[in-house]
Order: structure tokens, then sequence, then C-alpha cells
């Protein structure tokens, strides 16, 4: 979902319409992140370190840490079955430096380019979509304003299930892409 925001900042001519399921723009992401509430993010604070640790305690036990986040971030557990669940950990425990490289990214660079686009008053020119779990509730953020600041041809919809929501809600999911490619 942030790689289509970016994308959709950098190059809108090439970007339509965007959706994103459960996330906040990147700089809006660690801004809500602080005090003891920002513990439902803690990995997000464990992959910005510098490379070498991460890695290594990730790549000590990746199926508990990654399986954590299928456990705690899906509200139906029958959403993810055994073959996907085993499936999704092989190829998570493939892939540790590249997914720490990708969330280191998002502390450093991602930052710094969403700070100049903010400053520059760039935003998403093409119908956005956003399904989101209630975080702001939890973590005392309004994530359709936070949003609406980068949208302004915005539906924000906060659902019901958990973060894995194709998963979770398929209907829900495919409903909302279909409404948003007739905008």
């Amino acid at each position: 979902a942030l790689v289509a925001v970016r994308a959709g900042l950098d190059h809108p001519d090439a970007v339509t319409h965007l959706a994103a399921l459960d996330v906040l723009p990147t700089l809006d992401m660690w801004d809500v992140l602080h005090g003891t509430t920002a513990a439902v993010g803690f990995h997000l604070h464990l992959m910005a370190q510098p490379p070498g640790l991460p890695e290594q305690l990730i790549s000590g036990s990746p199926d508990a840490f990654f399986g954590h986040f299928l456990d705690i971030w899906t509200r139906d557990p029958e959403a993810i079955p055994v073959d996907v669940r085993a499936a999704y950990l092989a190829a998570s425990r493939a892939a540790v430096t590249s997914i720490v490289a990708d969330y280191r990214a998002s502390a450093g660079v991602d930052v710094a380019h969403d700070r100049a686009d903010r400053a520059a008053g760039n935003q998403l020119r093409m119908p956005v979509t956003v399904l989101q779990q209630d975080w702001g509730a939890a973590l005392g953020y309004d994530a359709a304003q936070l949003w609406r600041a980068w949208a302004p041809d915005l539906v924000h919809r906060t659902v019901s299930c958990g973060h894995f929501m194709a998963e979770e809600a398929p209907a829900e999911v495919v409903e909302a892409l279909r409404a948003l490619l007739a905008r």
C-alpha cells in the first residue's frame, strides 16, 4: 500500500485509482506512533534500526515473529488456513532481508520524500479508497483526517475485520475496489 501511495505521488499520470488496506501514509504513521500505545508498532521501530541487528533477531525465529502478526492482527483465525499460513511464513522467512530493508526505508528516505511532498503541497490527484481498522481510536488520531490531507478525493471506511482484510472480508474488499474503479 505504501509503495502505491508513493507511486501515486511520484507518477500521478500513471496511477488512475489508488486503494490502500490498513495503513497510514508513511509520515503520518511515524507521527502517531508515540508513547506506550505505540507498542502495537514495535516491529516498525525494530526494523528501522541500522542493518544487521533487526535481520539477525528476526532470522533467529522468523516463524514466531511473522506468525505473531498473523495471530494478533486477524480477528477470524479461520480466515488464514493452515496451508496459507505455512506459505506466508515460508515466503517471509525467505525474505527477511528485503522485508527489513523496506521497513527501514519507511523510517528514512520515505519520510524524507513525504516531508518534501507535504511542504510542496503535493497530493494524490486520483480517487483514493482506504479501508482500515480503527487504530485511531486506540492511538488517538483520526485516520480519515490524516488521509484527507493527502487525498482530497477520498473514500475512507473503517472495517470490522483485522489487518488481513483480503482474507477475512474478501467480499467487502472487492466491493470497495469496484466502487473505487467506478469513480
